[in-house]
């Protein structure tokens, strides 16, 4: 029987089969079991503004298919004429980089890369201007800093010529030298002297794909900006070989205004209303691990010791899509539980962890916001504190009960946090009361952050080439490490499948690679092990009585009163 497909349908439909790079997306599918998670989510918000609907990332990541979505979907007005605000001008700086300017170190040299394939047929003029589009559509590449305060500068103001560089090479340009040209870029950027983005092309010949690292100060790019970069050059691209000037679409809502915004949310009531939360989690203190507390003076991310892992499709691909449906969990509760019960058997920690957790950022506090297409550093950073008793049982490596338990209270915790952490980085750089009583407290000993799913794998131009490594978190020499150990995972689809990367880091004076390997070789195996609970028959069982009051938030909890008509 052939189903009836709305028009909200057909957008969305069309919207996640780009998204996914699938043929088709039916109404029937759901975002989480095709693989989505909350980056992916703002995507989809984005998207499907831009095709003239509404939907929220909260309803993307939470009902059931595509046809469910629709129905919470609303149309947009027309956009009205265009405001005053292009984003130019001085920045608030945000929580995060207060943050920065708090841990010390060489901004300058604060960065991020990635490599990414360029068209054999890319010439030097056409290099130019697909990058000069890029760099007058975003605002924050033309980021300088007077007297310490960021502003932004008009278009046309950054030129591409000054910010490209043309390496011939034989191949596409080895590991080694493109490593070498990453440095030296990273070498010339300047806040003061407004060089925040610097590219090299490693030119491999005509007819021959070359290669095009960008590296960019880390003030004004994350990992959601990453895909609209990378998305805008294929379509600048695009342009050029049709003969046409690059058009790029608009971005809705600046980085400049979003930082007002962040300042008025700080003096709110909502954010005040926090503070007891944050204090519980941080008051216990923290723990140091290892033989000595982490320190500033000589603990540096230079210095620190590196160790990358990959978990392979075969487990990554059921984690990410039936496992995460069957279970009820997006994919940060997945992976955060699989550490949690890799923690509980590592003999550093004790019967708790305090660990720092990264969220995206873009969070929704107004409805006049669309960040999809903003480019800027929109990191959210706040503490949570792992319960770690209870789950060392043997049977946590089979998928037994252990890992209900855990899985329960991991989901719990994190849904317990007000606003995904939006809160405590307002509460802790941007409100003066709050900031003395959150910053007396113990750091935490451990950073985990999950930058999402990429997609491509190389297969196209413009899409991210693993071999040469992405560093989304790569600051340069001298600057103090913020953890004794973090582990930045991201997921990357091959030909087999999407791969889990784990780039893991430690200060080597206060553990050892034996120590942070068996960790890291830990959590890989009880990710396994989720994918075996989920495949136990009583599964379903346990999820359906996970289902407590406290698993369901504030904004439910006013949906449901107001269909009863209570309130």
């Amino acid at each position: 029987m052939e189903i009836d497909v709305t028009t909200p349908e057909q957008i969305l439909c069309g919207v996640l089969a780009d998204l996914f790079a699938v043929p088709q997306v039916r109404p029937q599918d759901g975002f989480v079991r095709l693989g989505g998670d909350s980056i992916i989510a703002v995507q989809v918000v984005g998207a499907a503004r831009r095709a003239g609907l509404a939907v929220t990332v909260r309803d993307v990541l939470t009902q059931p298919d595509v046809a469910a979505l629709a129905a919470t979907a609303r149309p947009l007005a027309p956009a009205g004429p265009a405001g005053e605000d292009d984003g130019t001008g001085p920045i608030r700086p945000t929580p995060i980089m207060h943050w920065l300017r708090e841990r010390g170190g060489p901004a300058d040299s604060y960065y991020q890369f990635l490599v990414v394939r360029t068209p054999a047929e890319l010439t030097e003029e056409a290099a130019h201007t697909v990058l000069q589009a890029v760099l007058d559509r975003h605002d924050m590449l033309r980021l300088h800093t007077v007297d310490g305060v960021p502003h932004t500068r008009a278009a046309g103001t950054v030129r591409a010529e000054d910010c490209l560089v043309r390496v011939r090479t034989d191949g596409a340009g080895t590991a080694g030298e493109v490593e070498r040209e990453v440095h030296a870029a990273r070498d010339r950027l300047s806040t003061a002297d407004g060089v925040l983005v610097q590219a090299v092309w490693f030119d491999a010949g005509p007819h021959r794909p070359g290669r095009l690292a960008l590296v960019v100060n880390h003030l004004v790019v994350d990992g959601i900006s990453w895909r609209v970069l990378t998305g805008d050059l294929a379509q600048a691209w695009a342009a050029v070989t049709a003969g046409r000037a690059p058009r790029l679409d608009p971005v809705p809502t600046s980085f400049r205004r979003w930082s007002e915004l962040l300042a008025a949310e700080a003096a709110g009531d909502r954010s005040a209303a926090e503070l007891p939360y944050w204090s519980d989690v941080l008051r216990p203190g923290s723990d140091p691990v290892g033989r000595r507390p982490l320190d500033p003076a000589r603990d540096h991310e230079d210095l620190a010791a590196h160790l990358a892992l990959s978990l392979p499709a075969a487990t990554v691909g059921p984690l990410l899509t039936s496992v995460a449906d069957r279970l009820g969990a997006d994919t940060n509760e997945l992976l955060l539980t699989g550490l949690a019960l890799a923690l509980a058997r590592w003999p550093v920690c004790g019967a708790s962890l305090l660990v720092d957790l990264e969220g995206h950022g873009r969070e929704e506090i107004s409805v006049e916001a669309d960040l999809s297409r903003t480019v800027g550093w929109f990191t959210t950073l706040f503490p949570t504190r792992f319960a770690l008793d209870g789950l060392d049982a043997s049977d946590a490596e089979h998928g037994g009960p252990t890992v209900a338990l855990a899985l329960r209270r991991v989901k719990e915790q994190l849904r317990a946090i007000p606003r995904k952490g939006l809160g405590y980085g307002l509460l802790r750089h941007l409100d003066p009361h709050a900031r003395q009583v959150l910053a007396a407290t113990d750091p935490a000993q451990l950073g985990f952050n999950y930058l999402g799913r990429f997609g491509g794998a190389g297969g196209a131009d413009w899409q991210l080439l693993p071999e040469y490594g992405a560093r989304l978190d790569a600051p340069g020499p001298g600057m103090p490490m913020a953890h004794a150990v973090e582990v930045n995972a991201f997921v990357l689809d091959s030909a087999d499948g999407p791969v889990l990367h784990a780039a893991w880091a430690w200060a080597p004076g206060v553990l050892d690679e034996p120590q942070v390997r068996a960790l890291a070789e830990s959590w890989f195996r009880m990710l396994t092990a989720l994918v075996a609970h989920a495949d136990r028959p009583d599964t379903g069982a346990a999820v359906a009585a996970d289902l407590t009051l406290s698993s369901i938030d504030q904004d439910e909890l006013d949906e449901l009163a107001a269909a009863l008509d209570v309130l």
